[in-house]
């Protein structure tokens, strides 16, 4: 079977596979080659569906990052990574990561979203609460205690 017949197959099997989803080119590609698809027709099929808009990294990091706000905010670190594991292209990772904003900006809102804007004085006895917190989520002692004082300050 000739490879251009090959990829317009794994086409097939990619829309199929697909329907009316948001997945990211690196799953596809590895979801056709589970399917027995060689890496080049996987490729090819992949390329093809990016080229056409059937797949599109960047509307599958928006779905990747609509679940990283508020109590599960992350550092642009922690986010990267996980664009990259969810199957986004290095690039695109990279242009959405260096959109988000600054990690001491997001750091403070995590703590706004899990501890309350409004901080009372027993908050400041929590702060190794809040900082271990942060660094769950991939932030830096510093930037994380630089938005503890933030978040302190109002």
């Amino acid at each position: 079977m000739s490879e251009d017949i090959k990829t317009r197959e794994a086409v097939t099997c990619a829309i199929r596979h697909i329907g009316t989803g948001i997945y990211s080119s690196g799953k596809i590609r590895s979801y056709l080659i589970q399917k027995g698809y060689t890496e080049d027709i996987a490729v090819s099929a992949v390329r093809h569906l990016i080229d056409t808009g059937y797949i599109d990294d960047l509307r599958a990091s928006r779905k990747v990052l609509a679940v990283r706000s508020g109590k599960k905010q992350e550092s642009r670190h922690y986010i990267c990574r996980r664009l990259l594991e969810a199957g986004i292209d290095p690039d695109c990772a990279d242009t959405v990561t260096a959109s988000l904003p600054d990690d001491a900006d997001t750091c403070k809102a995590l703590y706004e979203a899990s501890f309350g804007k409004n901080c009372g004085d027993d908050v400041s006895d929590r702060e190794e609460e809040f900082l271990k917190l942060a660094q769950l989520r991939g932030y830096s002692p510093e930037t994380a205690r630089s938005a503890f004082k933030r978040y302190m300050e109002g």
